[in-house]
């Protein structure tokens, strides 16, 4: 199922539990739309939300709000039920912000244009932590939970991981050739997937992050601009070209393409059941693929295998110098606040 949004669209997110999926737009709006199995979006609710484009969308709360990042440098905090503002940090960056987490039910992430990284506490309204780890603008973030650490990566070509424990930076990679545009973390914590502006995944092994342990280098002449988990041999890729595969993991192999749009796709998710995937693109069309139906028939189905399948046995040590090879001024800021872990910052204003 599809509908024309009337705008190109950046972010999706899925309700965490009811068939509703929000896209933020390049106007500023946001929209909200319900979707059943008979194949129909309707749209529930469009709030101007931003003054310049909505970059970044994610259902908090258990759903009862959305939060969205904007390129004008603020963050907005909309109740699902009533469209109503719940919060609004007016300058959240100093630049535009482009993409944005949940870490927990109380802590969120948010990356700039400058490659700034900032962790915020949403009990407090305040932000915990502030990352200056890159050079240029966070493409995107992904979250350990179990060792709670946050990876990112830039257009600067780089792979950063922030202890938020600590408050420090973990490790960065060395410098690639080309922009890291979209990472994941999959094989059960062993391995970090990173998509980049020239077509190749870039597998890195946990806690040794300098340099890729091996790369999948037949998947795409395009860029691959966002990567999805499905599960942990698993990965939905969207590219620049507009096309969205099912792509396996070592041993890597390109399982079969899902579906397209006619311009380069900004952003994928899964609904709550798993049952469709949403994704947006730069032709202004939101669509829904049935992806019980598409998978369906997948079972052994691979192609193209490329790139030399490391062991997935290898010793979890980190690395111990958090510096890239090329030197980079960097500073790390840690400003924790006290909590109140009886109320939400988005509760109310």
């Amino acid at each position: 199922m599809e509908i024309d949004l009337g705008a190109n669209a950046f972010g999706i997110d899925f309700h965490p539990s009811k068939n509703l999926v929000a896209t933020g737009l390049i106007d500023g709006h946001l929209h909200l739309y319900r979707y059943d199995t008979e194949s129909s979006l309707v749209r529930e609710r469009n709030v101007r939300a931003h003054k310049e484009s909505c970059r970044a969308v994610r259902f908090i709360d258990d759903g009862q709000r959305i939060v969205t990042a904007s390129a004008d440098c603020s963050i907005l905090a909309t109740d699902v039920e009533t469209g109503a503002c719940v919060a609004h940090l007016e300058n959240a960056h100093e630049d535009a912000v482009n993409t944005l987490i949940t870490i927990t039910e109380t802590t969120i992430a948010s990356g700039d244009d400058q490659g700034c990284v900032k962790i915020w506490d949403t009990r407090q309204r305040s932000c915990s932590h502030e990352f200056n780890v890159h050079e240029d603008y966070i493409s995107c973030m992904t979250f350990a939970s179990d060792s709670m650490k946050l990876v990112a990566t830039s257009g600067d070509g780089t792979l950063s991981v922030c202890n938020l424990r600590t408050g420090k930076v973990q490790s960065q990679s060395e410098f690639s050739e080309d922009e890291l545009l979209s990472v994941v973390i999959m094989k059960n914590g062993r391995k970090v997937i990173c998509g980049t502006q020239n077509g190749i995944l870039m597998l890195y092994s946990w806690g040794f992050f300098k340099d890729c342990s091996d790369r999948f280098v037949d998947l795409s002449p395009n860029s691959v601009d966002v990567l999805l988990k499905l599960d942990e041999d698993r990965v939905i890729t969207g590219c620049d070209n507009g096309i969205i595969s099912l792509v396996g993991i070592l041993p890597n192999r390109i399982i079969q393409p899902i579906g397209s749009h006619e311009f380069p796709i900004e952003d994928l998710a899964l609904s709550h059941d798993t049952k469709f995937l949403g994704s947006t693109a730069h032709d202004s069309m939101l669509k829904l693929w049935d992806l019980e139906e598409i998978i369906e028939g997948s079972n052994g189905n691979a192609s193209g295998a490329a790139g030399d399948s490391d062991s997935d046995n290898e010793e979890m040590a980190l690395d111990n110098d958090p510096k890239p090879s090329r030197g980079t001024k960097r500073k790390t800021k840690s400003k924790p606040t006290p909590v109140d872990t009886k109320t939400s910052f988005f509760a109310d204003m």
